[in-house]
């Protein structure tokens, strides 16, 4: 098939997203259709003038999610994506009514008046998860941008913030999301929140009304759980496989609310299928349920292209997309923010301006200017290559210690899993005797994550390898060798 492309040089859009989004709408529009093979990557790079690895980057992405499959020399065919899929992602979800979408209020909101241990009891090797390498924070430029900062908007530290966030760091959330995540949004679909705890609280009270049954994946993040156990709504929690959340299993009646981490799902790290996501979608406009997307390390994918959200192909009516800076830039910030459908800002807003009267000016404005200026780009560039050569480490000395260990979760995030082999110790146990030797591993009973069963499975362990360097994951691997040895 000869793909027409018409590629701009004076965009934002890097040439490798224009070609995947064009071939990408191609399929959807019904032009290329299932089995028809797309243009050999050689032969369009000579035709849009770019180099190969542009087209073969772009055809990756499409593959990764699911629109295209590769056949060896035979070449990359289009993939066979039902009718409805298609019509649901076109669409953004089946034809449904959910009244006008107003404009957004340009007045001023009124202001109404983790860790395993910790300090000396933390291991000298602790793989406990979500933790950034304290050395990777960009302190030069932080401390140049904040010094600017102080040097001309005092007058700001005295002044209360919009509840929703500053307009400028929502910007700059919203751009950034529709580059990275292929979302369609605007600012004022954006609330600035005190970190991605802060967000799941504020979707869970907005939507609470609404909702008759909460749904979350089992096993799940630990904070996530803990929230939803607290709400006094019937919780009905539902089965995760290696291709994502068990959407057969999810229940028929109306009304619910679902938790999902369908970009690495925590703990086990598998990457949620686009038949699956699709699977989702319709779902939720079947049973009028509403899906919290918790996107929380999405900014580290290390094998593959990026992925298109949930809520990107939702299209901003059903999925509420839940982020945070906490693993990117720095927990400490304590920032994160929740994208909403346009129809539910409004009301999001008078919430979070109940909850509190807003972050600290010096910080989003800090971090609004970090994005802009592209810092915040470079500095995910300079983070993904040590946490994947962190990663890589971490997984040759699984490997070469112990006989063809069963990982799990290596594509993108800060963690892994290995399922132990039947005849090894329970997990809690490995956990106990490691931290005897110095070295922190975790069971999902440890507080890493949480499972719904009465009687769970003690035979996964948590690896989280972003705080520590190579040198250090090989020491503690091999003293976990010699834990097994000795035993």
């Amino acid at each position: 098939m000869e793909l027409t492309l018409s590629l701009a040089q004076r965009t934002e859009k890097s040439l490798q997203t224009q070609i995947f989004e064009q071939v990408r709408q191609m399929i959807l529009n019904g032009q290329l259709k299932a089995g028809m093979t797309l243009t050999p990557s050689r032969i369009l790079a000579e035709r849009l003038n770019v180099s190969r690895n542009t087209v073969t980057n772009a055809y990756d992405r499409l593959a990764g999610e699911g629109y295209v499959e590769a056949r060896g020399t035979a070449g990359v065919y289009v993939s066979a994506i039902p009718p409805d899929d298609l019509l649901l992602i076109q669409n953004g979800g089946l034809a449904q009514d959910n009244g006008p979408i107003l404009p957004a209020s340009s007045e001023p909101l009124l202001c109404f008046a983790g860790s395993s241990g910790g300090g000396a009891q933390r291991p000298a090797y602790d793989f406990w998860v979500g933790r950034s390498d304290p050395t990777a924070f960009p302190l030069m430029t932080w401390r140049r941008i904040v010094n600017r900062l102080l040097s001309r908007e005092t007058s700001h530290l005295t002044d209360y913030c919009d509840p929703a966030g500053l307009p400028e760091l929502r910007e700059a959330i919203a751009h950034h999301l529709g580059r990275t995540r292929g979302m369609a949004i605007t600012h004022n679909q954006i609330i600035v929140t005190g970190g991605g705890q802060d967000a799941l609280n504020l979707v869970l009270s907005l939507l609470r009304s609404h909702t008759r049954q909460l749904c979350i994946e089992n096993p799940c993040y630990l904070g996530a759980s803990m929230l939803f156990n607290s709400a006094t709504l019937p919780l009905h929690p539902v089965p995760v496989d290696e291709e994502g959340i068990q959407t057969e299993c999810l229940p028929t009646a109306r009304g619910n609310l679902l938790y999902v981490t369908p970009s690495h799902q925590f703990p086990t790290g598998v990457v949620m299928t686009l038949s699956r996501r699709l699977a989702l979608l319709r779902w939720a406009d079947e049973t009028d349920s509403f899906i919290i997307e918790d996107d929380y390390d999405s900014d580290f994918r290390y094998d593959g292209p990026p992925l298109t959200a949930l809520a990107g192909l939702d299209r901003g009516r059903r999925v509420f997309y839940v982020g945070t800076f906490s693993k990117s830039v720095g927990a400490g910030l304590r920032i994160g923010f929740a994208a909403l459908p346009r129809i539910r800002w409004d009301e999001a807003r008078l919430l979070k301006a109940r909850m509190s009267n807003g972050q600290s000016w010096l910080e989003q404005s800090a971090l609004s200017f970090f994005i802009n200026d592209g810092h915040f780009d470079r500095h995910l560039r300079k983070l993904r290559q040590i946490y994947m050569s962190r990663r890589d480490c971490l997984v040759a000395s699984l490997n070469a210690n112990f006989k063809e260990p069963k990982i799990s979760g290596t594509e993108s995030g800060l963690h892994l899993v290995w399922q132990l082999p039947q005849d090894f110790p329970r997990a809690r146990e490995i956990q106990l005797k490691a931290r005897e030797i110095g070295v922190g591993v975790y069971a999902l009973s440890s507080g890493a994550a949480f499972d719904f069963d009465d009687a769970p499975n003690d035979d996964i362990l948590v690896f989280g390898y972003s705080s520590l360097d190579v040198a250090k994951i090989q020491t503690a691997v091999t003293a976990l060798r010699q834990l097994f040895i000795l035993k």
